[in-house]
């Protein structure tokens, strides 16, 4: 490879990362190809053990309903790989001339974070992943406007965490939204003298987003199980950047428009508890109290349209972000 190509390829992620001899390592079983305009350079569902970076030229993103999102080489966002996931979740096709870069997925694997451990035993050393493609193919960014996205992605901050440290606390103030890049976590939720763990977390998954959304304390703790990476966005920019443009409310007189129209098929769903509901129950709506929303997420219609209500308060932008953060179609009743 030519000098200027190396050098391009060092501002990638994770090559900018990468020790000298890693890289090189990388780069001896990698290849460079020139694509034509129209080329398909992977298509999605299919199995692949290679890893893409678009270098020059541009390319399309198309999804299951061939909606198309265009990158361009420069962009932030094409630091990163093209759809790093096996099986793909998207078709790749070039809409300009293009050079792109294909690595093996394997030698890369033996290579990430091959320099200096900073201290920690080899083994107790997570493999991470891409966090910025694994967010960016969260439905949430359906929302994000084009212009946000790299702003955003610039606000996000490293921290480096210990097996052990507790990252966030049940019962404290939310300032702090999280996507773990590398390291395992768990969640846990104390009730009285009992805690249950509620999930395990791995490189990939995000976290904190419901004390942002609701503006009420913490409601888990976050605890690593492994040494980890995590990048974290703070509660100004998470609330301007990433739930602006996700939380969208609607009147009843739009509800009641929508419900008549009937397709898709909307639903109001009450995220208040039982109690509350009977005292001011909304003719039709659905009661799933908003912590066992995410619990019942399976048994809701793909392609219906649901509006949460609450009090008036918090609880039903946190259930309506929810409902659009797995991808349905969710807005908040305005009452």
């Amino acid at each position: 490879m030519e000098a200027a190509d190396i050098e391009l390829i060092k501002a990638l992620i994770p090559f900018n990362q990468m020790s000298e001899g890693d890289l090189q390592a990388v780069l001896d079983q990698s290849e460079i190809q020139k694509m034509p305009k129209g080329k398909m350079i992977f298509k999605r569902a299919e199995e692949d053990n290679k890893v893409y970076w678009l270098l020059t030229g541009s390319v399309d993103l198309l999804d299951e309903k061939f909606e198309a999102k265009n990158r361009t080489a420069g962009e932030e966002v094409t630091r990163n790989p093209i759809d790093n996931n096996s099986p793909h979740r998207l078709t790749a096709v070039t809409t300009e001339e293009a050079r792109v870069l294909v690595c093996d997925r394997g030698t890369m694997a033996i290579h990430m974070g091959g320099g200096p451990a900073s201290g920690a035993a080899e083994e107790d050393v997570e493999e991470g992943v891409d966090w910025m493609s694994t967010l960016l193919s969260s439905p949430l960014f359906k929302f994000i406007p084009p212009s946000n996205i790299q702003t955003l992605f610039s606000k996000f901050e490293e921290v480096k965490y210990s097996a052990g440290d507790v990252v966030i606390k049940q019962g404290e103030q939310g300032d702090y939204f999280y996507v773990i890049q590398a390291g395992r976590a768990k969640v846990e939720r104390s009730a009285g003298d009992k805690t249950a763990v509620l999930a395990e977390l791995k490189a990939g998954d995000n976290f904190g987003q419901d004390a942002l959304v609701s503006d009420t304390p913490r409601n888990a703790t976050v605890t690593m199980t492994s040494n980890g990476t995590l990048m974290r966005l703070a509660e100004p920019d998470f609330q301007s950047l990433l739930m602006g443009p996700v939380i969208e409310t609607v009147t009843m007189d739009e509800v009641q428009e929508m419900i008549q129209q009937g397709d898709p098929k909307t639903y109001i769903i009450d995220v208040r508890t039982p109690k509350e509901v009977e005292e001011d129950k909304i003719p039709g709506s659905l009661n799933v109290p908003l912590l066992l929303l995410r619990k019942n997420l399976s048994k809701l219609k793909e392609d219906a349209v649901y509006v949460c209500v609450c009090d008036g308060g918090k609880r039903s932008e946190l259930g309506a972000y929810q409902l659009n953060e797995k991808g349905y179609s969710a807005y908040v009743l305005k009452r």
